[in-house]
């Protein structure tokens, strides 16, 4: 299986936050009905308060193959959320890897 996995820190201020958060996690959590490829997709806002460098939101999602995986990035869907992301994010980290 191929995972992929992703962290995203937002602009603005902790309400501004809280807002994209609901607004990029919806529009995350729409691409599996729409991309086949999709195996499992898991996002999440942060919870965590307690003073260490957080990260706003996260996906955690798998894909039988690589291929598989460069076929999702390829849909228009997930290239709007992208694009999207792109203009609301601070930061980014990724990790990629197979089991």
């Amino acid at each position: 299986m191929y995972n992929h996995i992703v962290f995203w820190k937002l602009k603005g201020n902790e309400e501004e936050k809280e807002n994209l958060s609901r607004t990029v996690k919806a529009k995350l959590d729409s691409l599996p009905a729409l991309i086949p490829e999709i195996i499992k997709y898991e996002t999440a806002i942060n919870i965590g308060n307690y003073g260490a460098s957080f990260y706003d939101i996260s996906l955690i999602s798998t894909f039988k193959s690589e291929a598989d995986f460069w076929k999702y990035t390829k849909y228009q869907e997930h290239d709007e959320v992208v694009d999207f992301i792109k203009t609301v994010q601070d930061s980014e980290h990724i990790v990629d890897y197979i089991t």
